[in-house]
């Protein structure tokens, strides 16, 4: 599946979804398109498998 993104310097492309992670920890790119539009990184929620595991209370049961 392809994915649109924003680079910083404004330029758009379409990328593999298997690369985005990699572009967002890398702080190549502002924003990627999603079915409901535009999404900031930084500003927007994402989730992302490259930024770590979750560390807080477990609250699953």
């Amino acid at each position: 599946m392809l994915i649109r993104v924003r680079y910083k310097d404004g330029r758009i492309n379409l990328i593999p979804s298997k690369n985005l992670d990699e572009l967002i920890v890398m702080s190549e790119i502002d924003q990627f398109e999603r079915s409901t539009g535009w999404i900031t990184v930084g500003r927007d929620p994402i989730r992302s498998t490259l930024r770590g595991k979750y560390v807080g209370t477990e609250r699953r049961g």
